[in-house]
């Protein structure tokens, strides 16, 4: 008799109603359906044993591989000490082998470097060149020497052309310059001292010009004013290094020259001359050959600036908003030596004493010849007077009687006959009578009217033009000394003027001071005159 299970419902049994019961039924109909479930659920049982067991040993064999790759990273990096010290040994105790072993990879590595990077390839060389170059020299001088020959007498060649064709610019720039009183007592003083009047063109027509001026203090080496276009050059920098110069220099010889300072540093064709003040010095990078008497102005220069600024300089804290006045002195002090260029450029501005007295000269001239021109009109004029006017009288004069001579000739002709020839004739003697002379009136002198000559602007030498009517401006061009230029704007003392250069017109402002002016000057570039 089955017992019924308590998952099964309730039911009659079988026998109350004789009625087979539902889960009997269930168990007939399904018996093989249940069996199959069961496998099933065993087979997943196992399934999901199995599973879990894998995944412990999957988690174990990731641990294993962990501490396997930190054994190989650990073992790697040790080996790679191991290589380095074997290389380094390998190098220090044949390096013939080693070269030889990475030889036929280094030239396929720089070239593929030089492919990748060639910016770093140059960089990472970059420092050994000097010194390779000194060891190739030393090595083998000759090979290089024939190797570099052709290119050295290129540029050699070029260089000398190029300083030859500037100098005979500049000389023929000085041939063509007007004469002067300046330049005739000139070449008079150079020919008492021996100099010959080409050595001193070619004295004048050396390249010149003032670059920077620094004004420093003498106690800090602060940079107090800087006058000067190339921006590029540390200002700070500059003062700096020259005052520890001059220190170095002074505590170096201090016990041989104690009263002597350094006055002039030079770098290749750039020249820096000290002129030494008493509360701060003046430094002029300048290129070229200093004309004579730059460093006499520059002595008077710096006493000027003593003598105008000597409160603002003496309480100096390193403030720079109290020394405003001081930046604009040094412009006009960069102009003026900028114009102590060889005396044959153009004769010096004349001063105000100067002018003052070609002024009173020309008046007493003036005077002078109208006094005279009035003195001639008044003498003749009082000539009558002086000396009378003579009245005509009659006088008895003897005549002498007239003679006749007769006087035989024989002439040939067909019928000859004598005739009779008077040659003696009376003759009267005229008298003298005086008589009145007027006098000439002399006609009104009429003044010419000025002709308007056409204005020829040309540069003295080759100059630089300026972007803006200011050295502190950009650089532009070189114009050649003698090139026809063209007005088109003014701003005292600078032009705006045009020239045609092989890439067409081109515009630049220049400064009158580099320009031979010639013609009927326009009112806006005549200078007004100062007080």
């Amino acid at each position: 008799m089955d017992i019924p299970t308590g998952s099964d419902p309730p039911g009659p049994s079988p026998a109350s109603n004789g009625e087979p019961s539902l889960s009997s039924i269930r168990r007939i109909l399904f018996a093989a359906e249940s069996e199959r479930i069961n496998q099933l659920d065993q087979e997943k049982e196992r399934l999901k044993s199995e599973i879990d067991a894998l995944k412990a040993q999957l988690a174990a064999l990731q641990a294993e591989l962990v501490v396997t790759e930190k054994r190989l990273r650990e073992e790697a990096d040790g080996l790679a000490d191991d290589i380095d010290g074997v290389i380094a040994r390998r190098v220090t105790a044949a390096p013939e082998d080693m070269a030889e072993a990475l030889g036929p990879v280094m030239a396929g590595a720089l070239r593929a470097q030089e492919r990748q990077s060639r910016g770093e390839l140059a960089e990472a060389v970059a420092p050994v060149m000097g010194e390779a170059l000194e060891r190739q020299i030393q090595q083998s001088r000759h090979s290089l020497i024939e190797a570099l020959y052709p290119i050295i007498g290129d540029v050699a060649l070029r260089y000398v052309g190029e300083y030859f064709r500037e100098l005979q610019r500049n000389i023929d720039a000085r041939l063509k310059s007007t004469f002067s009183l300046g330049q005739f007592g000139r070449r008079i003083r150079a020919r008492l001292g021996g100099v010959s009047d080409t050595d001193l063109v070619m004295r004048d027509a050396l390249p010149f010009q003032v670059r920077e001026i620094f004004l420093i203090e003498r106690g800090s080496g602060l940079l107090l004013a800087r006058a000067g276009s190339d921006k590029a050059v540390d200002s700070d920098l500059i003062s700096g290094m020259l005052t520890a110069v001059r220190d170095f220099m002074h505590d170096s010889f201090e016990s041989q020259e104690a009263s002597s300072s350094i006055d002039e540093i030079q770098y290749g064709e750039q020249r820096i001359i000290v002129q030494d003040g008493q509360l701060c010095y003046l430094a002029v990078v300048i290129h070229g050959i200093e004309p004579s008497g730059f460093r006499a102005e520059l002595h008077r220069i710096i006493n000027r600036l003593h003598t105008d600024h000597y409160r603002a300089l003496q309480s100096f804290d390193g403030d720079m908003s109290r020394l405003g006045e001081l930046q604009p002195s040094l412009d006009q002090i960069a102009v003026e030596l900028g114009d102590m260029t060889a005396p044959a450029d153009k004769p010096a501005p004349l001063t105000r004493g100067q002018k003052l007295a070609l002024a009173g000269m020309g008046i007493g001239g003036a005077l002078l010849l109208a006094f005279a021109c009035f003195y001639l009109q008044f003498t003749l004029a009082l000539l009558p007077v002086a000396f009378g006017t003579s009245t005509p009288t009659p006088t008895s004069t003897t005549m002498p009687s007239p003679t006749y001579t007769v006087t035989s000739t024989m002439t040939a002709t067909p019928s000859p006959s004598p005739t009779a020839t008077a040659t003696q004739t009376p003759t009267a003697t005229p008298t003298m009578t005086p008589t009145d002379v007027p006098t000439e009136t002399p006609e009104p002198l009429t003044t010419p009217e000025p002709t308007d000559i056409p204005l020829a602007i040309i540069p003295n030498r080759p100059v630089w033009t300026y972007r803006e009517p200011s050295l502190e401006s950009e650089q532009l061009d070189i114009i050649e000394a003698g090139t026809p230029l063209t007005l088109v704007e003014t701003d005292y003392p600078w032009l705006l003027i045009e020239w045609q250069s092989p890439f067409g017109p081109r515009q630049g402002w220049l400064s009158t001071r580099y320009l031979d002016i010639t013609g009927t000057i326009p009112p806006e570039l005549s200078p007004s005159p100062t007080p």
